[in-house]
């Protein structure tokens, strides 16, 4: 017997909500009718799906496979509809985006504001990733959309990549870092310290990086490494900062409060060193879905703002 969409919306449902109860309202049925869907997609499959802690479900291992499953297969379904009726007639009420790590620090975070407060009974999952791990889940449609650095990616020919702004990067320490204050750094001479990226460095940035790393022409244990530290998680990037000379390469919106507030400067910076942020979308999955076509459009609304952020940034604090 082939399992249903019906019952793949059963699933993503009790998973959602957690309880039999709420997921069976939620879905207009009754409990028991939910269980027995439940059920029986659990003899299909041969396993158990849930297990029954409490008053709630948690999903077994090879639930949340299902799960994941479940969620390409009806988006998948919605989208055929679409493009068969030419409308949306099917309204999703889920929407899955990926973000490197500076766009979520900076647009992806405002977007999402604004999508949920124009749509509130919407449910949006966000991954934050390097671009490099981000692409394959949108290939596997486990994404509708992505923003991150894009130059590795624009010739890809099942993506479509739409610019965003150029966004210079600086590098920035704690204001009590021994070069703060000093005038006139080279490049060299800030990357005596260590640094920490928050995102995989781009072939493009990563080649002159390297050749500017000071060398010791007799040994090779006076090279730092590089990067020092990788992490996107910016909350603790930023610890790592404030309690050591480690040097953060960022873009100004990112360290915005912590440079008002006195807590960081710009050390300095090269002209080559900008990110090419870009919304990713894959070409075969026609982008008839209303709702991913307006996520974009917040998008683009906050990039604009956040670009004129950038220029009063740069006239204050970049020395």
């Amino acid at each position: 017997m082939s399992i249903k969409l019906r019952q793949l919306s059963h699933l993503l449902a009790l998973d959602e909500h957690g309880n039999f109860s709420r997921a069976a309202a939620s879905l207009h049925i009754s409990q028991p009718a939910l269980s027995r869907s439940i059920q029986g997609l659990e003899a299909q499959i041969g396993a158990p799906l849930f297990l029954r802690e409490g008053h709630g479900v948690v999903p077994t291992d090879l639930g949340r496979v299902l799960i994941e499953r479940a969620r390409q297969i009806t988006r998948m379904a919605d989208e055929m509809h679409d493009q068969l009726l030419g409308g949306p007639a099917i309204a999703r009420r889920e929407l899955m985006v990926g973000a490197g790590p500076f766009p979520a620090e900076t647009i992806v975070g405002r977007a999402v504001a604004g999508f949920i407060e124009a749509h509130p009974h919407f449910r949006l999952r966000i991954e934050i990733r390097n671009w490099d791990e981000l692409l394959p889940r949108l290939r596997n449609q486990e994404l509708d959309l992505f923003v991150a650095e894009t130059s590795t990616l624009e010739q890809e020919a099942d993506l479509q990549v739409e610019p965003l702004s150029r966004h210079p990067l600086y590098l920035v320490a704690r204001a009590g870092h021994p070069l703060a204050g000093q005038s006139g750094i080279g490049l060299g001479e800030i990357l005596r310290y260590p640094l920490a990226a928050m995102a995989r460095i781009p072939p493009r940035l990563l080649e002159p990086a390297l050749a500017a790393i000071p060398r010791s022409p007799t040994s090779v244990r006076d090279v730092n490494v590089f990067p020092a530290l990788s992490c996107s998680d910016f909350s603790l990037v930023r610890q790592v900062v404030y309690a050591s000379n480690v040097v953060l390469a960022a873009s100004l919106p990112c360290v915005a409060q912590a440079l008002e507030r006195r807590e960081m400067v710009v050390l300095g910076a090269e002209p080559w060193m900008q990110l090419n942020y870009g919304i990713v979308t894959l070409r075969s999955r026609p982008q008839l879905n209303m709702a991913v076509a307006e996520f974009c459009g917040f998008l683009r609304a906050v990039e604009q703002a956040v670009v004129a952020e950038e220029g009063g940034l740069v006239a204050r604090w970049v020395p």
